[in-house]
């Protein structure tokens, strides 16, 4: 029936045109500007930005129309000029025009308007714009092609406020911060850097065949793997069976204490021994082994001589993926799981429901993927989600990013990938808050089946409370986005989530161990209102207050989940309980059991947070803000795309971490300004011995509101991700608590290994990964420019005319003088040619 509303839509406006061969849409060409961020003597901030209109139309543009887009929520406080500004919800925005707007062909009008709140980036901008008109009585939308962003050049464009205190990343800055790269000519053997290692003389050659041998029968699938890789990689034909004389021996050894450990042995001229503790063991020593591989000069590849013996600190080393704000196809996150293999990963926490959409096919539910994976101007009907993040008007585009789900099919393709590669896929489905996509898609089944004349139907599943009155704004600027949970049909939703999914992982033959219940970012006055949740609190005095119904409906989570075998995950505030005063402490209902909050809030004072729930008996997940977050911008550079709430995230952050005292892990707060341990930290929890024994491991995320397709997630992860591998295999740094001559020492090593073994690895593999090429170094030296970059020995071009290098500009290969008034620009480029951002050195 869906289908046909659309096609029916889309015929008509077909018809439209055709009735009316001398109307033309309108078009406008629109320029986005920002004007500056504002600090009043009142500490407010805000900014100011401006539209330049152009009528690119053949006829005048009068009040008939409006135009939509997306942009982080950001409430306008004013707008100058003949148009009106709104938020609508979430991150949507309207402009009206007045109704005595008269714009003619070829003119210009510039709107202005003023925001809270400062604005640094150009990610930032308005995205996803488009125009709304009437036509023959009929609301209809184009989108507009032609869309500018201005750069942001001006000190005031991307400092926030006189308190901003973070670096910026100029071109000198960045020369400051490679310099010490070149004193570290040795790096590690791969990365993560194993436990121990001996490098030998020489070095084996597998040549256009090689043979594996299994000494276990359980290995074959680890087996089929590495044979798989060897042809794909190196265009070797292994063979497997259990013959003496060998090229490649896989076993499992007699220690079996230790999971996942392994030793390698290389020795020439022609053995390779692979021993693990278990499957997983052997699989991470066959890793190490690609790692240590390189095409040989004519065919096959070589493998110097090394002993290697190797385990993890951490049973748990994850990686997060959000694929509900922009959608990734099937394809990119098998890429993702290949690379997360590489770097000895095992769990991927699969975030699938948001506000702003539900990727997963559900039994006897289609409408959480008829609406809830749609976004598009269709939502005024119901019969989808509205854009969101810059995913414009068509719900049926396949190239908007807001559009998009896995079928079953998909879904059990990518948990069967990942298992074969030792990753265990958990599922995410968030409850109570984040839930805007469900209850809109639910609520169109309910009107649909109230239609029909079956009430009870209708009810089953709907997840409001219609008189609730509550007035909150979400995290994300919502303020529909939370489920009733004092009503049992939204437990009855979940359960029937659950059981499908798990029925999914049974059909695949892929064990679940545990399921994620989300549970962050609940506004605090949700349920306020609702009738529903009043009478429910007099039966229930014991919960004392409506921020605790997140726990209670938690609570019946949990008990559902254990019932069904599994272990609960769920984000930190579903464990926490909330006092009247404002405080919130660890729930001692569930410690010591099998929930492990996921700890990712570092920020605002909360910087033990972690700590307490440890020390509290729960096995614990630490998600640092400030260290893990992968979706924070690289640094404070305009051009660099992501967000900044919590300060800025490179892969030195990363690598930086100190599990077991987090205060030294971080140096200065979101905004720069430097902390003081002995004092900002005096009374803050420290980590017991037994709460030390509590953490499960670590994980990094990637919530992706500015993240659009494959490349820009890519861009993204890599190389923060090479970072969080080692912190997270190695555990607790051998430098901490040291002289920080020695961190920097292991950092060198560190992107010594990055740039000469990992960078050529990502070049290519699967026909390449679009990581992050870090802008280069340039500093004027004794009347000489110098250059250097982020990548130790990456090839450097440059130009001296003020345009942007290209793979044909010069090559940089040493000092070289220019007169007074040049404009230097100098960009990275890899083996492929391609280029990462400029850097640029006005003389």
């Amino acid at each position: 029936m869906l289908k046909i509303n659309i096609i029916f839509f889309s015929l008509s406006i077909l018809v439209a045109y055709n009735c009316s061969p001398s109307f033309s849409p309108p078009s406008l060409e629109v320029i986005w500007e920002n004007k500056g961020n504002v600090t009043t003597s009142d500490g407010k901030t805000s900014h100011t930005a401006t539209f330049t209109l152009i009528n690119r139309g053949k006829q005048i543009l009068n009040s008939s129309w409006a135009m939509h887009w997306n942009q982080a929520p950001r409430y306008v406080l004013s707008t100058e000029g003949p148009a009106d500004i709104r938020n609508i919800n979430g991150d949507f925005y309207k402009m009206t025009p007045a109704t005595d707007f008269s714009l003619k062909p070829g003119d210009s009008i510039s709107i202005s308007y003023t925001s809270g709140d400062w604005l640094i980036k150009e990610s930032d901008a308005p995205l996803g714009v488009y125009l709304e008109y009437t036509h023959n009585g009929k609301t209809e939308t184009v989108p507009v092609k032609s869309y500018t962003i201005r750069p942001f050049t001006e000190n005031n464009q991307y400092t926030r406020s006189p308190e901003d205190m973070e670096p910026f990343p100029d071109a000198s800055y960045l020369y400051n911060q490679y310099a010490g790269f070149q004193e570290n000519k040795e790096g590690f053997p791969f990365l993560p850097a194993p436990e121990s290692w001996k490098k030998g003389d020489g070095e084996v050659i597998l040549g256009k065949t090689c043979s594996i041998s299994l000494e276990d029968a359980s290995l074959e699938s680890r087996a089929n793997y590495l044979k798989s890789e060897l042809k794909n990689r190196f265009g070797i034909e292994a063979t497997i069976g259990n013959q003496s004389g060998d090229d490649i021996t896989l076993g499992i050894s007699a220690e079996k204490n230790i999971s996942e450990a392994y030793t390698l042995s290389v020795k020439a001229p022609g053995s390779i021994s692979i021993y693990g503790s278990d499957e997983a063991g052997v699989f991470y020593g066959i890793q190490s082994l690609l790692s240590l591989a390189v095409k040989a000069d004519k065919e096959g590849c070589k493998i110097p001589v090394y002993d290697i013996q190797d385990k993890p600190a951490f049973g748990y080393r994850g990686l997060h993926i959000d694929v509900c704000r922009n959608f990734q196809n099937k394809e990119t996150i098998l890429r993702m799981i290949d690379m997360m293999a590489r770097y000895k990963l095992n769990r991927m926490l699969f975030n699938l429901t948001e506000d702003e959409g539900w990727r997963i096919d559900i039994k006897g539910l289609p409408e959480l993927t008829e609406v809830g994976a749609r976004r598009g101007h269709l939502y005024r009907d119901s019969l989808c989600l509205p854009p969101a993040y810059g995913s414009g008007p068509d719900p049926a585009d396949p190239a908007s990013h807001g559009n998009g789900y896995y079928t079953r099919e998909d879904f059990k393709e990518i948990i069967t990938y990942a298992r074969n590669r030792n990753i265990e896929v958990i599922p995410e489905i968030n409850l109570p808050g984040h839930s805007r996509a469900a209850i809109r898609a639910m609520e169109l089944r309910y009107q649909r089946l109230m239609k029909e004349g079956k009430k009870e139907a209708a009810e089953e599943f709907r997840l409001i409370d219609p008189a609730d009155t509550s007035r909150y704004i979400s995290a994300q600027g919502y303020n529909d986005n939370t489920a009733c949970v004092c009503q049992g049909q939204v437990f009855h939703f979940f359960e029937t989530v659950v059981d499908d999914i798990i029925s999914m992982y049974k059909e695949a033959n892929v064990p679940l161990r545990m399921f994620h219940t989300g549970g962050d970012e609940v506004p605090s006055t949700a349920w306020t209102g609702s009738p529903i949740c009043k009478e429910f609190l007099k039966k229930h005095p014991e919960i004392k207050n409506t921020r605790n119904l997140q726990g209670m409906f938690f609570g019946q989570m949990e008990a559902a989940l254990t019932s069904r075998g599994l272990a609960t995950g769920a984000w930190e505030e579903a464990v926490m309980v909330f006092q009247d005063g404002g405080q919130w402490n660890a729930n001692p209902t569930y410690a010591n059991k099998q929930v492990y909050p996921y700890v990712w809030n570092s920020l605002w004072g909360n910087q033990d947070l972690g700590y307490r729930l440890a020390n509290a008996g729960y096995p614990i997940v630490l998600c640092n803000v400030t260290n893990f977050y992968f979706d924070l911008a690289y640094s404070r550079d305009p051009r660099e795309p992501g967000l900044y709430w919590g300060g800025f995230v490179d892969h030195y952050d990363a690598f930086s971490f100190i599990p077991y005292d987090l205060y030294q892990s971080v140096k200065a707060d979101q905004m720069g300004r430097p902390f003081n341990p002995a004092v900002d930290f005096k009374n803050m929890e420290r980590l017991s011995p037994s709460g030390k024994a509590k953490i499960a491991g670590l994980q990094a995320q990637l919530w992706s509101e500015t993240v659009k397709g494959r490349s820009m997630l890519e861009y993204y992860y890599l190389p923060k991700l090479q970072a969080f591998a080692q912190r997270a295999w190695q555990g607790q740094p051998s430098w901490a608590g040291k002289d920080e001559s020695e961190k920097q020492m292991d950092w060198r090593s560190f992107m010594h290994t990055l740039a000469k073994v990992e960078v050529p690895f990502m070049d290519s593999y699967r026909e390449g990964y679009h990581y992050r090429i870090p802008p280069p170094g340039i500093k004027v030296i004794g009347g000489s420019v110098f250059m250097n970059s982020g990548f130790p020995g990456m090839e450097i071009r440059y130009t001296t005319d003020g345009t942007e290098p290209t793979k044909d500009s010069p090559l940089y290969n040493q000092p070289f003088q220019v007169p007074g008034n040049t404009t230097i620009k100098a960009a990275g480029f890899n083996i492929t040619g391609r280029s990462g951002l400029s850097s640029t050195l006005k003389i």
